[in-house]
């Protein structure tokens, strides 16, 4: 089976400089793909910019906030996603507040707020994993169902390779089994799927350098399987010489930069595709 690779830049409209980053790679065509938060306070910028040039994006659906000190601002307002229109930053308050219905709505209003913007929307992904189950809830349901309603791909791997690299070992049988389920719901929907997904799981204490970063992506290369797998970084321009979480998405910044993995990609006979491919190859 051939091998498609999409590279995707998720969190454009984080903030300045993770915008930075990404328009520079868009613009020199070092990725193929990017997600945007429009609930993030950057969005405006991201969303006028790929307007301006005539590019498409996804749709980053979050229901969380990434700080619990300056959490991002829910669109519907809804006060079972959080407090003060403020969107929860623990996932047990998701789990525990959050209801179908508001979620719905919520991911209806950021995918309104785009389309409001002038952005063309070519898939869905999801921010933090909360429309994947891992919360307790199924509010995978409420994703595909906005997946096919919007008739747009979505980030979730038919094979469950992405779950074993995140941990580092072979899932748990009832962790498998729960990802065929999910895997299933989603064709069942008439939703389409990527077969595989890459994205390294690792923190800076685990990560030190720059050069084990770019060898994990290099590496995961080798690996990859037949059908379309997309790979996900968070590239962003530095904020200061402190070494700190954020340097790792510095180092993705310098990695995709570098070309590196569109070289190997080519070594390894990898095509390299946009999102737009998975909707003309099915």
């Amino acid at each position: 089976m051939k091998k498609y690779l999409i590279i995707n830049a998720d969190d454009f409209g984080y903030n300045k400089q993770q915008n930075e980053a990404i328009k520079e790679l868009l613009s020199k065509k070092l990725i193929t793909s990017t997600s945007v938060l429009a609930v993030a306070p950057a969005f405006g910028d991201a969303a006028r910019w790929l307007k301006d040039n005539k590019i498409s994006a996804g749709v980053h659906l979050a229901i969380n906030s990434d700080s619990e000190k300056n959490p991002w601002l829910s669109i519907t307002g809804n006060a079972h996603l959080g407090r003060g229109g403020a969107l929860y930053h623990n996932s047990k308050d998701i789990t525990l507040h959050a209801t179908h219905k508001t979620v719905r709505d919520e991911l209806e209003a950021q995918y309104g707020k785009m389309i409001e913007a002038g952005v063309e929307v070519d898939h869905a992904d999801n921010h933090s994993g909360t429309l994947y189950g891992i919360n307790l809830r199924r509010f995978y349901n409420d994703a595909y169902d906005f997946c096919r309603a919007h008739n747009l791909p979505y980030r979730f791997p038919k094979t469950p390779g992405f779950i074993e690299r995140q941990l580092g070992k072979t899932p748990p049988r009832i962790i498998l089994k729960l990802h065929k389920m999910l895997v299933n719901k989603g064709e069942k929907h008439g939703v389409r799927l990527i077969d595989d997904l890459i994205s390294n799981p690792w923190n800076m204490d685990r990560i030190g350098n720059y050069e084990t970063l770019r060898k994990w992506y290099l590496d995961s290369l080798d690996g990859c399987a037949g059908g379309v797998t997309e790979m996900f970084l968070h590239p962003a321009i530095p904020v200061s010489d402190e070494k700190t979480e954020w340097t790792k998405r510095v180092f993705e910044y310098e990695l995709l930069k570098s070309g590196d993995i569109l070289q190997k990609a080519h070594e390894k006979n990898i095509e390299v595709v946009t999102w737009k491919f998975l909707n003309h190859s099915v």
